[in-house]
């Protein structure tokens, strides 16, 4: 017999928990999927007596799906706490890499408007990997005094993830190098299938897989199976080749702005409550790209707060970045528009910034240039802060010029590199500067990211930011005579 290790390395010994109280207050629900799981063999049972000497007992339970009045089974295996089946399996095993929906984008802009989508959804997905019998007793639960264990790869197991990932990455593997499918993503159980617009391809290759899996036994949900269409949902975020747009579907958005406008309205809120609204938020950041920037000061009303029930007070700059997603929730609807993603570089786009720690700062764009010195306000931050100042300023003052487009900032300061990449910082005087970045960005639709360079390759800007004027029009005599104005409120740090 084979199967799936869990990779546990503690103690294998006998241990005994009790179930949560969703089975005494649904046992009847309980009891029917204790014998589904029965009748397709993947759970052994009932018994009287522990049938392994050492069995581990863990508690079981329900928890509702997102449809109204479903439930599922789990399977508490990380109860009780520092004692748990979870607390003792390798993390490097319960480690995994999925795909992204961005890989979708990316397959999306290379096929361009009209792109046709379809997917499908495997059923009873863990379910139907086995569980090597060496692991069984680890496995235990115990219902109506009745003992019984599980057989196949349970939800609750820190590993299970990364474990079906290698059934399923094999399962795309073989669809691309046998069934000759291009164009496929595959999150865990659900696979997403591209082709070009007015091609039969999309559909075909679905097609091919769903074969595929009946041939070797992996069951299909059919009412998550999608023909060839121009727009779908995947991953939970709506793709569409027509407007070539990743957004928000419906439901999602009109959640979204529920859970804004009543957090709003509240003087105070719970740890979960908060912990429920930044899962939601990350989540939307997918779509909502400035998002990320106006997390920080809602994230860090978490910090050392541990009790669930724990009242938060939301303060004044918590409720800035209350106000940022309401703007981007009902002024952007949820929508990103997706770039061609040819990116220009500093170079091509003969863009350059720098700053000097004690004098100033400069940029140039094109002949434009502009160059100013650290105010009293401003000299006495770090050089992070000073770098970064005049990037922002060049989006700002500059960003109509650069709509539409993908910018690779260079700089040679590898902490701005990282800061304009994650779009957020933990310095809160730094972050003021990353979300007018980020606003400036969007404003024009612009893509950004950021590479190093060595500073011995930044020369003109340089000059700048030291304020040698003179030298820099001397050693570039196309630029123009006067420089660019930079606008009062824009020096300002409020």
């Amino acid at each position: 017999m084979t199967g799936f290790k869990l990779g546990f390395l503690g103690p294998r010994k006998a241990c005994t928990s009790p179930n949560l109280k969703s089975c005494s207050d649904f046992p009847q629900l309980v009891s029917q999927k204790i014998q589904n799981e029965l009748s397709a063999g993947r759970i052994e049972g009932p018994f009287d007596f522990p049938p392994f000497d050492n069995l581990h007992v863990s508690p079981i339970g329900l928890v509702p799906k997102k449809s109204p009045g479903q439930y599922r089974l789990i399977h508490h295996l990380s109860y009780p706490k520092g004692d748990s089946i979870n607390d003792f399996i390798d993390p490097t095993l319960a480690t995994v890499v999925y795909s992204s929906f961005d890989e979708a984008v990316d397959l999306l802009l290379n096929l361009g408007p009209g792109t046709l989508f379809s997917k499908t959804d495997i059923d009873s997905a863990f379910r139907l990997i086995p569980i090597h019998p060496s692991d069984y007793h680890l496995l235990g639960f115990k219902f109506q005094e009745k003992i019984y264990f599980d057989k196949c790869l349970p939800m609750g197991a820190s590993s299970s993830c990364a474990i079906f990932e290698r059934f399923s990455t094999a399962l795309h593997y073989a669809s691309e190098q046998f069934l000759g499918i291009k164009h496929m993503v595959h999150i865990l159980d659900d696979f997403l299938f591209l082709g070009p617009a007015d091609s039969p391809i999309c559909q075909t290759n679905l097609q091919k897989f769903l074969d595929f899996c009946s041939l070797i036994g992996v069951p299909i949900k059919s009412e998550k199976t999608e023909n060839a269409t121009p727009i779908i949902t995947f991953m939970g975020l709506e793709l569409d080749s027509l407007t070539m747009e990743a957004r928000l579907p419906h439901d999602k958005l009109l959640k979204l702005r529920e859970l804004l406008m009543k957090t709003s309205k509240s003087r105070k809120v719970t740890l979960k409550e908060l912990q429920s609204l930044l899962g939601l938020l990350n989540f939307c950041c997918q779509v909502v790209t400035p998002g990320r920037s106006f997390l920080r000061r809602l994230t860090d009303l978490t910090k050392k707060v541990t009790n669930p029930n724990h009242h938060i007070t939301l303060n004044k700059e918590s409720r800035k970045d209350l106000h940022a997603w309401r703007l981007f929730a009902d002024h952007f609807n949820g929508k990103s528009l997706l770039h061609k993603r040819r990116w220009l570089t500093s170079d091509t786009l003969h863009l350059h910034t720098d700053a000097s720690g004690s004098i100033g700062f400069g940029a140039i764009f094109k002949h434009h240039w502009f160059s100013g010195t650290w105010s009293e306000n401003l000299l006495p931050f770090d050089i992070t802060f000073k770098e970064l100042f005049p990037i922002v300023l060049a989006i700002e003052i500059w960003g109509h010029e650069l709509q539409e487009k993908c910018i690779i900032l260079h700089t040679d300061n590898a902490a701005v590199v990282h800061i304009i990449n994650r779009q957020t910082c933990k310095i809160p005087h730094i972050m003021h500067l990353v979300r007018r970045l980020v606003l400036a960005s969007m404003k024009c639709n612009i893509l950004l990211n950021a590479e190093h360079i060595p500073g011995k390759f930044n020369i003109l800007p340089d000059l700048l930011s030291r304020s040698q004027i003179e030298k820099f029009q001397a050693s570039a005599p196309q630029m123009d005579k006067v420089p660019t104005a930079i606008p009062d409120h824009l020096l300002l740090l409020n």
